[in-house]
């Protein structure tokens, strides 16, 4: 045991930037549990280090859940476990593809703090000195076992530190409701002793706030409140409110700026995972490569298609396109021969769109076609294309599966293939925004819809956006998709998409369709021509939804290790 603890402390060294002097006291490998548990720099090493097995952008499917969706294509289809997923094909015996490892790491996280309950007891320090460590650990012990609740549902609780030696392993899954009552009793544990003015990147009472938000709302959810029971709605109501009444994180005015790296807007952030140059832990250093078109040494690896595109708004507050997804809106100001005008302005700051100025220069997803000389309607000969399609000269092979690109959390003060910086976006786990969203969903589950549109309107309606509120006459089944879209486009790329389709239990209306991006043809006059529902993403034209795909298989080792005692999800 003792070399996974001296494996933890090394990560705990570089994680933090603790006194120095720490590592001055004796070597490494003399330094034991008991050193650790009095020693008070010690000590804040391993409870840094419990921050690692925090979601990892990069550790999930190369760039977050966001591909096991329906707001993007992904452009390996047989990579990372994603196929498998969105396909229907996958099973308990290869679920890790797509769960890389997930199961597995949060109990290792668990098991890291477990280890610190286990031996604080028996510490020298005082308490004056260690109880604010023992609240950060109630923190993630809690995140830890929320986020094996969103993939798997009941999950065995660990509130112990099992040991090799102990004989019984048969260990079964506890229920939906035990795990959420778990979590929100650390969370009750923890906030009264966590700081208010906390770094970002550790547990403050705000983070702990949001976590207990986020967890009553997910256990109100149709996936895990089939009955409909109120009075889980009204739990999540009143602790999504508290999130929201909190004056010291306001609203950003700048949506864009709000995922900067060093952004003046961070108030807005509540909790962060961060990366730098001296621990990057495995995330984010590639996220400019990944998201960005070819033209721009970019990979492109997931795209945004023309179903989330046509979720954005035009500024009038209408949508663009009509339910088939080719027909424009009448009732809109939408012009599909200049579609990108008159959006929302989160469209702009998230999306990479033909024409759109960006790092110098526009943006060309175009191809390249001259008419016929003899005027016969579409008699024309393909001649080239933009910098951005498979004729660009960088990167030629990488183009977008759907002529949309990604911006959002990417730096592009820097290149896509330049050396690691010194520091990273910030992977924002819980900001402010969220919790009026939430809230607002809260109360159209309870009915009082004046009151859940009056939540979505303030998010609506903040400086940088500045989009019409959502009239009274939109009620009902109507009032809860339009929430939907709205939390597809403001929480984009953090996290969320893949939770609230299960959550909802959508999967069926989103999941098992095919893709689609945009047509862009230039002529020789100039002229561009965009079209609809003719870019068909290939790989999507097998994907299959099935709702064994609500929750995710449980390691099949995992199940005969406890002799079958731990029940498998359904439909593995």
């Amino acid at each position: 045991m003792k070399k996974v603890y001296l494996i933890l402390l090394t990560i705990g060294f570089f994680v933090t930037s603790c006194n120095e002097d720490a590592l001055d006291l004796q070597p490494l490998d003399a330094i034991s549990e008991t050193n650790v548990f009095n020693d008070v720099n010690l000590l804040t090493a391993y409870v840094n280090a419990g921050y690692a097995w925090l979601p990892n952008i990069n550790r999930e499917n190369r760039i977050g859940t966001e591909v096991l969706t329906d707001l993007v294509s992904w452009k390996l289809p047989n990579g990372h476990g994603v196929a498998e997923y969105v396909e229907n094909r996958i099973e308990a015996t290869n679920g890790e593809g797509t769960t890389r490892g997930t199961w597995n790491r949060y109990y290792d996280g668990l098991r890291h703090a477990n280890t610190y309950f286990a031996k604080i007891e028996n510490s020298s320090l005082p308490v004056s000195e260690t109880e604010e460590f023992t609240a950060q650990m109630h923190f993630l012990r809690a995140y830890y076992h929320f986020e094996l609740l969103s993939w798997y549902g009941g999950v065995p609780i660990m509130d112990r530190r099992m040991e090799i030696s102990e004989e019984n392993f048969d260990i079964p899954r506890n229920s939906v409701d035990e795990v959420v009552a778990f979590i929100v009793s650390e969370l009750d544990t923890a906030i009264p002793n966590l700081k208010d003015d906390a770094p970002k990147a550790r547990a403050s009472k705000a983070a702990a706030m949001a976590l207990k938000g986020r967890t009553l709302l997910y256990a109100a959810s149709p996936l895990f409140n089939p009955s409909n029971d109120q009075s889980k709605w009204n739990a999540a109501a009143t602790a999504n409110k508290a999130v929201m009444d909190l004056s010291s994180y306001p609203m950003g005015d700048d949506y864009a700026a709000i995922f900067e790296k060093n952004s003046p807007l961070d108030d807005e952030i509540i909790f962060t995972r961060e990366y730098n140059q001296e621990v990057n832990q495995g995330g984010w250093s590639g996220i400019n490569t990944m998201l960005w078109p070819n033209g721009y040494a970019g990979w492109a690896l997931i795209a945004p298609t023309q179903e989330f595109i046509n979720m954005y708004e035009t500024t009038d507050g209408e949508l663009p396109m009509l339910a088939d997804g080719v027909t424009p809106n009448p009732n809109s100001i939408f012009d599909p021969q200049n579609p990108y005008e008159n959006r929302d302005p989160r469209f702009h700051a998230s999306i990479i769109y033909n024409g759109k100025v960006w790092k110098g220069r526009e943006v060309e997803y175009f191809i390249e076609y001259t008419d016929d000389g003899n005027g016969v309607p579409g008699s024309r000969e393909q001649t080239g294309g933009g910098l951005d399609t498979h004729h660009g000269v960088v990167n030629a092979h990488e183009p977008s599966k759907t002529n949309y690109a990604i911006s959002k959390n990417t730096d592009p003060s820097q290149g896509a293939t330049v050396e690691i910086p010194t520091e990273y976006t910030p992977d924002i786990k819980f900001r402010k925004t969220e919790f009026y969203l939430n809230y607002a969903e809260t109360q159209i589950f309870l009915g009082n819809e004046d009151e859940a549109r009056a939540a979505i309107n303030t998010v609506r309606a903040r400086n940088g956006v500045n989009m019409p509120p959502i009239p009274n006459t939109v009620t009902g089944s109507d009032l809860l998709k339009a929430y939907q879209r709205e939390r597809a486009v403001e929480l984009f790329m953090e996290g969320h998409r893949f939770n609230d389709i299960r959550r909802w239990k959508i999967g069926s209306e989103v999941m098992g369709k095919p893709q689609y991006g945009v047509d862009i043809e230039k002529h020789s006059d100039g002229t561009l021509v965009y079209s609809y529902g003719t870019k068909l993403v290939p790989e999507s034209a097998i994907r299959a939804w099935d709702d064994k795909l609500l929750l995710l298989p449980i390691p099949d080792s995992e199940i005969k290790a406890t002799n079958n005692a731990m029940e498998q999800n359904p439909g593995y």
